[in-house]
């Protein structure tokens, strides 16, 4: 299961006994963690006798399982949360299984084995543990496994507008990439800027990439798209000023641009190679990770990697990383870098 069909099941009162919830991306754990009180507790004034929020530094295992067994007092369900879950889940020892005199015996096999039906019981952790190793092999067998990945690109951002429509805001697509483009793909960041911008454009029918200029700070001039459009064209003194326009513009913007364009480059390269074998459309968007509104934009990318032979790619991208290899050895001017680098570029 993931986000979405985790949500989706609970909105309907669907939950399983038991839950593992680990992954990087923490902002869309700890949102459906807040959420979940809500969904099978609502009444207030009966949710503080269903409802444990611990800690894994603070409690022991037979006691988060403890809790997990007591039946709900009015209340169709309990739900026990145990966040920072690693430090109470320990990976046991060779030969731990065999008790020694004065030893309890861990309880958490035998609930997972046997759970309790009345009751929601949740891991939250950074990392999942080994495996192949106890107790994350019964976890991982048992229990309901959702891992929280760091979203690429194109995923983070159908996430932005996703997230948009959800509170009543129509989010353009070029709105919500040049947003990833500037601000990556935390979606906590992107959570805390969707909420100025709909405060921002409060009646207005759509957030265009202008109302992101305004209020993120991104510059509808110099901006990633332009700076690769330009390029892609041949364009160089107009990539030239693109480039320092966004060097002026604050921020680590030199090593921005070494990560941006490599993987435009790169992009190219699968664009060019697949068109050449006579591939689709639809199939190159995919293989470039252009989804949703963005797939409209594939035929640019093959009518400029046309322009280029697979030496000038290679050669493109070769460039870029011994340029920014060589910036981490000697100190150079940012400009006279981002200038060097456009022109290394450009398709002949």
């Amino acid at each position: 299961m993931n986000y979405e069909d985790i949500e989706k099941s609970w909105r309907k009162g669907e939950a399983k006994p038991v839950y593992v919830f680990f992954g990087e991306e923490d902002f869309l754990r700890s949102e459906l963690i807040h959420n979940l009180p809500g969904y099978f507790l609502p009444d207030e004034g009966t949710r503080s006798f269903n409802y444990d929020l611990l800690y894994g530094s603070d409690v022991q295992i037979r006691d988060v399982i403890g809790m997990a067994q007591s039946y709900p007092v009015m209340a169709e369900k309990r739900v026990v949360i145990v966040r920072d879950a690693e430090k109470v889940l320990k990976v046991k020892a060779a030969g731990s299984s065999k008790k020694g005199k004065g030893a309890q015996e861990d309880p958490l096999p035998a609930y997972l084995k046997n759970p309790n039906k009345d009751t929601i019981l949740l891991f939250d952790m950074q990392k999942m543990g080994p495996r192949n190793q106890q107790p994350f092999k019964d976890l991982a067998a048992l229990a309901e496994n959702v891992e929280f990945a760091i979203m690429k690109e194109p995923a983070a951002a159908q996430w932005i507008r996703a997230r948009a429509k959800s509170l009543g805001a129509n989010l353009t697509d070029s709105a919500a990439r040049l947003m990833v483009a500037h601000l990556g793909t935390s979606l906590r960041i992107h959570a805390n800027e969707l909420e100025k911008l709909i405060t921002f454009t409060t009646g207005a029918k759509e957030i265009s990439d202008r109302d992101v200029e305004r209020v993120v700070g991104v510059s509808r001039e110099f901006n990633i798209f332009e700076l690769q459009n330009a390029i892609g064209a041949g364009q160089k003194s107009n990539a030239v000023r693109i480039a320092l326009g966004m060097l002026a513009s604050g921020g680590d913007q030199k090593q921005f641009l070494f990560v941006m364009l490599s993987r435009y480059m790169e992009q190219l390269i699968v664009a060019r190679e697949m068109a050449a074998r006579g591939e689709q459309d639809r199939a190159i968007a995919e293989a470039l990770e252009l989804r949703g509104g963005a797939a409209f934009f594939v035929k640019d990318y093959i009518t400029v990697a046309k322009r280029y032979t697979r030496e000038r790619l290679d050669r493109a991208v070769k460039s870029i990383l011994t340029l920014e290899e060589r910036t981490r050895r000697i100190k150079m001017d940012d400009a006279l870098i981002l200038e060097t680098l456009v022109l290394d570029l450009m398709p002949s």
